[in-house]
């Protein structure tokens, strides 16, 4: 990962502002989930164009110009269309040239599958340069009631870029592995169900709403993150002591606590990189934000080993690998 950027919409929400439509105590919410504020997009705004501002300043942060982008990759659970993918958006939008453009809908694993693919292309040398945009404007699907109350409270809207490059730059995160899995016994706790074949257009109202079992998000996130951490760094060799950094997808503070402190993470030794309190969860976005984060704090040392795990819809979950150059 030679680059990074993130964007982020001008609107800051507190949990004061929405906690009565939510018939909920400000306090909670962040007690619960490590929030007090996140970002809503405008109406003029779309995903595309938060992807946009976020690959231009990834691009500039790798000094690389648009004409050096090989492939694009987008990540996102809220396409600007239906059909075609939001990905052709940005290519245009960025002034890119005519190259393949892929979108990919594993929810908030998207950053672990760009990254997976973007390795695989440049090591297969059917790429150079490969360009991951993650972006969700998610604010206007919410409800803004009691009844979705618990689900409204943790979602924000915004955009990060990374630039995959088969140079190795100065401070950039080699990727050493990727692991990913998926159980689709659990479709149904996690996502939303319309519109699709299965449940018609645009199916009952509640079918166009985000669904979340959060008993059972909890217990299999926990569980099943924590086994990919611990199976990525036993198949290359490496001690959870030896992990500087974990920089996660970051759905719920209480979550990514129980996956540190069930890998037996010490503080002392490893830190991980938050974004949640001032941003909520951006689902796909959050772990490119949080990587931008790490890279720019200007903290890491050569040698530092950076985990990343997360966990989405489907279920989908996995960890990756990373190697500070």
């Amino acid at each position: 990962m030679a680059g990074s950027g993130i964007y982020l919409p001008e609107r800051i929400v507190s949990n004061e502002e929405i906690a009565e439509a939510l018939g909920l105590d400000p306090d909670y919410i962040f007690k619960s989930a490590g929030i007090r504020r996140r970002r809503w997009a405008s109406s003029t705004e779309t995903t595309s164009s938060l992807a946009v501002a976020a690959l231009g300043r990834a691009l500039k942060d790798a000094r690389l110009a648009p004409a050096d982008v090989d492939y694009l990759l987008f990540g996102t659970m809220t396409p600007d269309r239906f059909i075609p993918g939001t990905a052709a958006a940005v290519q245009r939008k960025n002034g890119l040239r005519d190259i393949p453009c892929l979108d990919i809908r594993a929810t908030c694993c998207n950053a672990l599958y760009g990254l997976q693919i973007a390795r695989a292309l440049i090591a297969t040398k059917v790429a150079c340069n490969v360009a991951i945009c993650l972006a969700e404007i998610q604010s206007p699907w919410l409800e803004m009631s009691p009844e979705s109350g618990k689900i409204s409270m943790l979602f924000g809207d915004g955009a990060s870029a990374l630039i995959v490059s088969a140079a190795r730059g100065e401070a950039s995160l080699e990727i050493l592995d990727i692991l990913l899995a998926t159980d689709g016994n659990y479709m149904d706790d996690l996502g939303i169900r319309s519109p699709g074949t299965e449940f018609g257009r645009p199916g009952k109202a509640a079918d166009s709403l985000p669904r979340m079992v959060g008993q059972s998000v909890i217990l299999q996130a926990s569980r099943k993150v924590v086994t990919a951490c611990e199976a990525i760094l036993q198949r290359n060799h490496i001690a959870v002591e030896e992990v500087r950094w974990v920089v996660p997808h970051e759905g719920n503070s209480n979550l990514l606590a129980r996956v540190m402190r069930n890998l037996s993470v010490s503080a002392e030794k490893t830190t991980a990189i938050s974004v949640m309190e001032d941003l909520g969860n951006t689902s796909s976005a959050s772990m490119g934000i949080a990587i931008d984060k790490l890279r720019r704090a200007h903290e890491t040392k050569s040698g530092d080993y950076v985990l990343l795990p997360a966990f989405g819809a489907g279920f989908t979950w996995g960890a990756g690998l990373c190697r500070v150059s």
